[in-house]
């Protein structure tokens, strides 16, 4: 079964601080979808690290994220994150004595691919993650 939906979410009404509610759309979502029946979850948690460290990216590199998107095709889940700014990620060399440079190494291992794409007035990142299982998507009139 090829199970396809789109979730947009505008987040220039927040002043440039997109992260929580950002966070509480992606969370929305995943809390409508039913838990697979053999207890293989685990994904939820990949595309919340994921969505959190774009939405962070745009919070501290850029002018702030502008809009949110998600797309469920078939087995696989796209996070695309929007923001005010035309450069692109820059992941930079690991180290282990610093608190900050992890983000898209982490969105690197996690997803199956990402990428950036230009957007009007900046650019999108987005990353795409495997879906365990083929999810029942909620009714959009819940979101």
């Amino acid at each position: 079964m090829h199970v396809m939906d789109h979730w947009d979410f505008d987040l220039t009404t927040d002043s440039g601080k997109a992260l929580e509610p950002g966070m509480s759309c992606v969370r929305q979502i995943l809390d409508a979808i039913p838990p697979a029946g053999d207890g293989h979850d685990s994904w939820r948690d990949d595309v919340l690290l994921v969505a959190c460290e774009l939405l962070a990216n745009a919070h501290l590199h850029t002018p702030g994220a502008t809009r949110l998107d998600i797309d469920i095709d078939g087995d696989r889940l796209t996070v695309a994150v929007t923001d005010q700014a035309t450069a692109r990620p820059a992941p930079q060399p690991w180290r282990l004595d610093t608190l900050h440079g992890r983000g898209m190494h982490i969105i690197d291992c996690l997803a199956t691919n990402w990428g950036v794409t230009p957007a009007p007035g900046g650019k999108t990142v987005w990353a795409a993650l495997p879906l365990d299982t083929t999810p029942q998507l909620p009714d959009r009139a819940t979101h």
